[in-house]
């Protein structure tokens, strides 16, 4: 997946206006919040095929900690 695939899809599944990028921190989202959380670890499941977990999103505060935490490998730029 390219990165630009990845934040449009994250950004639907985030059901975000404003457009995401790798910067981006997800606290300064309008709204994230725990059910967020739980979109995106289904969402990464889904598309990636890997398991996180809620205490994992207490390391990470932006698009690209997320992305390197899916495994840079899994991305194509």
């Amino acid at each position: 997946m390219t990165n630009s695939e990845f934040l449009v899809k994250l950004q639907d599944e985030l059901e975000e206006e404003n457009t995401l990028t790798l910067d981006t921190k997800f606290k300064e989202l309008e709204g994230y919040d725990s059910m967020s959380i739980l979109s995106i670890i289904v969402f990464i499941d889904e598309n990636f095929n890997k398991k996180l977990n809620t205490q994992q999103f207490k390391d990470i505060s932006t698009i690209q900690e997320l992305k390197e935490l899916i495994g840079l490998d899994n991305f194509e730029d």
